[in-house]
Formats: structure tokens, sequence, C-alpha cells
């Protein structure tokens, strides 16, 4: 009876500190990729001005699941108003905007950690400057009436190890992707049936050549909206209600009489301004108008 309590016991020991393999090594888990990458804020900007994108880049896998050779891109993709939309590729001409360096591993748009690991539960906190221009030859923006968005998309590539076997991780978020391929990828038919790791949630990621789909963002460019209409709406209501007050003084007499002789005295003016018609001479009697010289 010894041997086999024994062996048991042995078996629960393996099972305890032994992690199934499966659970903790899917690097592509929902759940996880679309927390690795979160917008903390987004610049709204006037054309000409700069601000900063700020992001944190959280490695949000559970405990022995050690991301090494971390790589992160950010790049804009794609110019869009109310009435147009532009790719951002090898056809666009315009030198902005510039995403400028920030801080921590930053080096233009892109992040790295190739020379450490990064561990479970780490939250890194990186930032990029969108720099602008308010000449519309060197960037195209939105009009008073219509906000101008440009769109940043996100690329990421890590190897993680999987059952003792260091493997690499691409992950990409819309952008990368063209419509023909996401509507091919997010098709019914190629989605269901289509369980892990080909798709993940109705995504078939096999397809899109990805193992997993991070998140998109964006940041604005619009002028201002001019202030001198604003003014001249409140200067046409402050005349709008001093000539309302002085007709109810006009109306009412006696009741403020320094406006009203004010007043009085204004309109004389005016009537002394304004011009007269001339009234015509009055036709005598016999005459006829109109006639011609006598003969």
């Amino acid at each position: 009876m010894r041997a086999p309590a024994l062996a048991v016991a042995l078996l629960l020991a393996f099972v305890a500190f032994v992690p199934p393999a499966h659970a903790a090594e899917d690097f592509g888990a929902v759940g996880n990729v679309n927390k690795l990458i979160d917008i903390l804020s987004t610049p709204q900007l006037e054309p000409g001005q700069s601000g900063d994108f700020v992001l944190a880049f959280n490695s949000t896998y559970p405990a022995g699941m050690v991301l090494w050779n971390v790589s992160l891109e950010a790049s804009v993709y794609e110019y869009a108003t109310i009435d147009q939309s532009i790719p951002v590729d090898r056809n666009w001409t315009y030198p902005y905007p510039v995403l400028q360096s920030g801080s921590g591993h930053a080096s233009g748009r892109s992040w790295w950690w190739n020379t450490s690991s990064v561990d479970p539960g780490t939250v890194t906190n990186l930032s990029f400057t969108v720099v602008t221009s308010s000449d519309s030859n060197l960037m195209p923006y939105g009009s008073v009436f219509s906000q101008a968005s440009y769109f940043v998309r996100f690329s990421l590539t890590f190897s993680g190890n999987v059952s003792g076997t260091m493997r690499p991780f691409r992950m990409a978020s819309r952008g990368y992707f063209s419509p023909a391929l996401w509507a091919e990828a997010t098709n019914a038919s190629n989605v269901e049936p289509c369980t892990a790791p080909w798709c993940r949630g109705n995504v078939n990621i096999t397809l899109l050549g990805v193992d997993g789909v991070l998140v998109d963002s964006s940041f604005g460019v619009k002028p201002p909206i001019p202030q001198w209409p604003f003014y001249l709406l409140i200067a046409l209501a402050v005349f709008c209600a001093g000539l309302a007050f002085l007709f109810w003084v006009e109306e009412n007499p006696g009741t403020y009489p320094r406006v009203e002789a004010w007043w009085a005295r204004q309109r004389g003016r005016l009537a002394r301004v304004r011009p007269r018609r001339r009234k015509r001479a009055p036709t005598e009697p016999g005459s006829h108008q109109g006639a011609g010289p006598p003969s």
C-alpha cells in the first residue's frame, strides 16, 4: 500500500508545481492582447501647434510569460475628414505631421527592449510629440467646420517562450491591413467555424498573418473658430436691447425723464439729417402739360 500512496503523492506534487503549458503560453489571448497598449491621451491641435501623444505598454501576461526582444512602433497611416480619406503611404508627399521622439526608450516613433526582458505586470509609460504645420502646402488639415483626424497604428514584435522554445510573435493594429484583407478576415465564412489560435473572436488572424490585433488611435488637427462673429453677435444683442428700452421709454412718458429727453434730441437730429422730398409746384388752371411750342 505504501508504493501506490507514494506514487499518488509524487503525481500531485508534479501537478501542483508544473502549470498547464497551453493556458500559460497563449500569447495571442484576446484578453491579454487588447490591453497591451493603453492610450492615455491624444492631442487635439491647431495647425502649427505641437502636442504629446501619451500611451502605456502593459505586459498583461501572467507570471512565467516573459517577453524578450520587444519592439513597438507607432506610425500615421491615414488622413480623413468628413469629405475625404487619404492614405498616408509612399504616395504621401507632405512632410508633416511629424512624430518626434518622446521620453523613455523612444527614438522617433519606435521603442525597443532589445537587451532586456519585460516582466509580467510591467507598465511602461511612453510618449511622442506630434508636430504640425500651419502651411497647407506642407500638411493638409481640416477647416473650421470640418474636423481632420490622423489615424495612428501600432506594431509589436517580441519573442516568447513556448514549451521551452523561443518563438517570435508579431501583432499589429487595424491600420496595417487593407480594407479588402480586413473584410476577408472578418467575413463569417472565414470566421465561423474557426477556433484559436487561427481565429480570435470574430477575426481570422491567420489570414492577416499576425498573432493578435492591437488597438488603433488618432489625433485631430483643426483651425480654431474665429472669435469676431461671437463678439459681433454680442454687440447686435446689446444694440437691439438698447433700442427696445428706448421704445419702451417713448411709450411710457415720464418714467425716465432724462432718457426721454435725450432720446427726443437724438430723434430731432436724425430728422434734420434725413433728406426731405421736394414738393411739386401746383399746376396753373388752363395750362396744358406736355403741349408743344406754339406754332
